[in-house]
């Protein structure tokens, strides 16, 4: 691992500009809307930001959340800041068991407004939080769009601007689907992000060939 690590950091060092990816994680294609489909996000280091697009109407398929599995590193610190243009957002952290279902932990919408920030613990009973570091599964999506498990909504929003926990009849039961409330809304969103990290570094090959690459253009170069 030690290995890995080292030419991983040694390749983007060397040649910023063609790293397998920065501290900015961009949308390929649909991030997808459950754990299976979600986006596994590979680089070095911290994630600063994670942009993408919501398309309520992709082809007669609307693609109106976007999962992707991240690794917290400061459970008492992160943040989560997401902005969008078009549409109120909303933003939800579950937990990956071993068994590779996902529990919702905490959860923030934007009600109205077009930016939302999710972090800490959850203001109403439950008083959820993140304690340990490790991979967890962050979505996005718009306010009116509910996370639900077999027996109904994960999450339940008793109050504006609540940051709630799974406290809905669905809370104890892994994520399953969505519930998308009309009229259906997206568009482009970035999300800002503090004390979070890749969830996994590029594979040792991966980073010999961006090795590789970076090494040619310097030597067209001279």
């Amino acid at each position: 691992m030690r290995f890995v690590s080292t030419i991983a950091l040694t390749a983007a060092a060397a040649f910023p500009v063609i790293a397998l990816a920065g501290p900015d994680w961009v949308e390929r294609r649909d991030a997808g809307s459950t754990l299976r489909e979600a986006q596994f996000t590979n680089g070095i280091g911290g994630i600063r930001s994670i942009t993408g697009t919501l398309n309520p109407s992709d082809r007669g398929l609307a693609d109106l959340e976007d999962l992707y599995i991240i690794r917290i590193i400061s459970p008492g610190t992160y943040s989560f800041t997401v902005n969008a243009l078009n549409f109120s957002p909303a933003l939800y952290l579950f937990n990956i068991s071993l068994a590779g279902e996902a529990f919702g932990l905490v959860g923030e919408r934007g009600d109205g407004a077009l930016s939302v920030v999710l972090s800490g613990n959850a203001t109403d009973a439950t008083q959820a939080q993140i304690t340990q570091p490790g991979l967890y599964l962050l979505a996005c999506t718009y306010s009116a769009n509910a996370p639900q498990s077999r027996t109904g909504d994960i999450f339940n929003f008793a109050n504006a601007g609540e940051t709630s926990g799974p406290d809905g009849a669905g809370g104890l039961n892994p994520l399953e689907r969505w519930n998308p409330t009309a009229p259906l809304v997206g568009g482009d969103y970035d999300i800002d992000i503090v004390g979070v990290d890749f969830a996994d570094v590029p594979a040792p090959g991966s980073a010999i060939m961006v090795m590789g690459a970076g090494l040619a253009m310097l030597r067209r170069r001279r």
